[in-house]
């Protein structure tokens, strides 16, 4: 059996935290979610600092899912830094947001997401979306070796 894909999603918003918990048990693709709660816990997470210093069961993560609408660093900022990371840099990150502006659209293109989705708001749309996601980046895609 194959390991479970480690995906970081970054999401502030408890039902779309369930939403996703909920949309990823629908899916095919075995995955351990990993839920940080804010842009500064996601910083923290990926560079093992803070309450993550000592994590044991810390995982590099295959995916990340970012919102942009987030407490104490934006999901910009975030991204900035995700980029700004030498072992970071090639990790895919799907913004899945709820911000349509184009303003906002070309703005988060602009610090080296991979894609920037709109968040479905029917639940069987979502699994669909995350779905494709999911294909795309973990099974069809070609990407370098986790950390």
């Amino acid at each position: 059996m194959k390991p479970a894909h480690a995906i970081l999603l970054v999401e502030d918003n408890p039902a779309d935290i369930k939403i996703m918990q909920r949309a990823l048990r629908e899916s095919t693709f075995p995955v351990d979610l990993i839920v940080v709660r804010d842009g500064q816990e996601a910083v923290e997470y990926l560079l093992r600092q803070g309450n993550h210093a000592a994590n044991a069961s810390w995982r590099c993560p295959e995916l990340i899912l970012l919102d942009l609408n987030l407490p104490r660093l934006t999901g910009r900022e975030v991204l900035e830094r995700i980029r700004a990371t030498p072992s970071f840099r090639t990790v895919p990150i799907v913004v899945l947001t709820t911000a349509r502006r184009q303003e906002d659209i070309q703005d988060v293109y602009a610090a080296g997401p991979n894609t920037y989705i709109e968040k479905p708001q029917d639940f069987g749309r979502f699994v669909e979306v995350l779905q494709t996601i999911q294909r795309y980046w973990l099974d069809a895609a070609l990407l370098p070796p986790a950390l």
